[in-house]
């Protein structure tokens, strides 16, 4: 759209057209919202009553992505309140008023957060999770809290309402166990969102949809007020359709907090050497163009040979990062067993680290994984939504498991200390700055649950080890990073990898932002398209 501008000369009148200035919602990103606000053209009233249109249309209706399990009852006056802040004293920070969607693993005072489980849908926490008052405290508006698999499941599909849907293809499944994270932030429901990664939580429902987003190293982003699943891997991690607003999200919840659990936050930001500063805590300063001239980066041949179209694209991506001066290091093999068989013993906790979070419930919530169990099998197993068996064996697990077996503590005294050391050696072997790989080697699977399962003859299966457990199955959480590399013939999208060494977060930041603005490969969910009025001119 054009817009008139006059220009006065000596003695003569030109006019001259110039562009006017356009906020478009659809794949609006931080800093295209904050134009908007400072131009007096957007209210965070009319930002979030933007959103909650388009969740109407396309999350419970249209498509029914399934995106969202609540939706925060006071969002609108919560943005008023933020509208007023605003005019009176300004802005907090470069998140007032930018939505953003909780898995419902994480705890909020002010609505349920249920785990995915039927018994926990009206489950309020005592308080907010460390990361919500952060995200809260730097003027980020809590839109709702998202879907996932059940008890952070590695699928997205729970006993409260239900299948999530892939918002690039009605067949397949978004990921789990971050599926509604992932798809309210593809489908432009919410600007960013929070999963949390235990194996693979965050990465590969990111991936299946299309996002940027990272698994930091464990302890980076407190736990606290976080449901247990493996507290030796347990980590939130930020979800974005830009690795700038990543940065932004990863800057606002990470930090030191005497409250997370097994001291990990202490061993981060005090006492381990390579930690970060907290003084200094700035991901968006590594947003830089030129980031991967230099480094030096291990392709893991391991982990393709899974469906032909995910390698065309991950070898245009290393072609793409070879442009911009990237160092290629082809092949990187090696023996990625190290890692099978750690999640089962590591489970062997969960019983008790369950129990303690369920005692911050009061008497609101069964407490025991007894009676947990108890109640799956009598009153949910005959519902509408009953579980998936993957809830079921956790529990049935647990209950003859425990954290004093000696196989867990050799686990803990040996084996993850051994495979960190494994996965060190492999980076001075070749000198690595990073890992890269395609995130998965196929793309989102059919849809499988106990009420329905799709069939899509389309859907290349592999057998290809899955690389994701690299990052966490160690005494030592590496961060790794994900970032859209494309397409593939269904519509549907795939990111690569980087993983880095602990605590090189941000290094790993400079490299996705570096790829991203060389190849721009980010599409927007064709299932949810523009509604009118999303785009404001001034």
């Amino acid at each position: 759209m054009l817009a008139p501008a006059m220009l006065f000369g000596l003695g003569s009148c030109t006019v001259r057209e110039v562009p006017a200035r356009e906020f478009r919602l659809e794949e609006a990103t931080v800093a295209d919202i904050n134009a908007a606000f400072d131009a007096g053209a957007l209210t965070c009233r009319g930002l979030v009553e933007l959103y909650l249109r388009r969740l109407a249309a396309y999350d419970g209706a249209g498509p029914e992505l399934n995106s969202m399990i609540a939706l925060n009852p006071r969002a609108m006056q919560i943005a008023e309140a933020l509208d007023d802040e605003r005019t009176a004293r300004g802005p907090r920070s470069v998140l007032h008023c930018i939505p953003v969607v909780l898995k419902d693993n994480i705890d909020t005072g002010d609505m349920p957060t249920s785990n995915g489980s039927v018994i926990l849908k009206d489950a309020v926490a005592p308080d907010d999770a460390f990361i919500a008052r952060r995200l809260r405290g730097a003027g980020a508006l809590v839109l709702g809290k998202a879907s996932l698999g059940e008890f952070a499941g590695g699928n997205s599909y729970n006993s409260v309402d239900g299948q999530t849907i892939n918002a690039y293809h009605r067949l397949r499944a978004a990921g789990g166990s971050s599926s509604g994270s992932a798809v309210a932030v593809a489908a432009n429901f919410a600007v960013l969102g929070v999963g949390t990664d235990t194996s693979q939580s965050v990465r590969i429902p990111a991936a299946f949809n299309g996002l940027a987003a990272l698994r930091p190293t464990t302890g980076l982003i407190s736990r606290d007020g976080i449901a247990p699943k493996n507290l030796n891997f347990d980590t939130a991690g930020p979800m974005a359709r830009t690795v700038a607003d990543l940065a932004i999200l990863l800057t606002a919840m990470a930090g030191p907090d005497p409250a997370d659990p097994d001291g990990l936050s202490q061993r981060v930001f005090g006492d381990h050497p390579a930690g970060p500063s907290a003084a200094e805590l700035d991901y968006t300063r590594f947003l830089e163009r030129g980031a991967l001239e230099g480094a030096r980066l291990g392709i893991a041949r391991d982990y393709f040979g899974g469906d032909p179209q995910i390698d065309a694209l991950a070898e245009e991506a290393i072609a793409a990062m070879r442009g911009v001066g990237a160092e290629i290091v082809d092949p990187v093999t090696f023996d990625g067993s190290f890692v099978d068989g750690v999640r089962a013993v590591a489970d062997y906790r969960f019983r008790a680290d369950w129990e303690a979070y369920l005692a911050t419930f009061g008497d609101a919530v069964p407490n025991t994984v007894a009676e947990f169990l108890r109640i799956y099998r009598s009153e949910v197993a005959a519902s509408a939504l009953p579980a998936e068996g993957t809830v079921l064996s956790l529990l049935e697990r647990a209950s003859i498991t425990s954290a004093e077996d000696p196989a867990y503590i050799d686990l803990l005294e040996n084996r993850l200390p051994r495979n960190t050391e494994l996965k060190t050696a492999l980076f001075d072997e070749y000198g690595l700055d990073a890992l890269v790989y395609p995130t998965s080697a196929s793309f989102a699977p059919p849809m499988r649950n106990p009420v329905h399962s799709a069939s899509d003859p389309t859907y290349v299966a592999d057998e290809v080890r899955s690389p994701q457990t690299l990052a966490g199955y160690s005494s030592v959480g590496f961060p790794a990073v994900v970032v859209p590399m494309g397409v593939g013939s269904e519509g549907l999208p795939m990111t690569i990898s980087f993983l880095g060494r602990p605590y090189e977060e941000g290094k790993l930041i400079g490299y996705a932002f570096d790829y991203e603005q060389a190849t721009m490969m980010r599409r927007p969910s064709p299932l949810a398209p523009p509604l009118p009025g999303e785009v404001i001119s001034y």
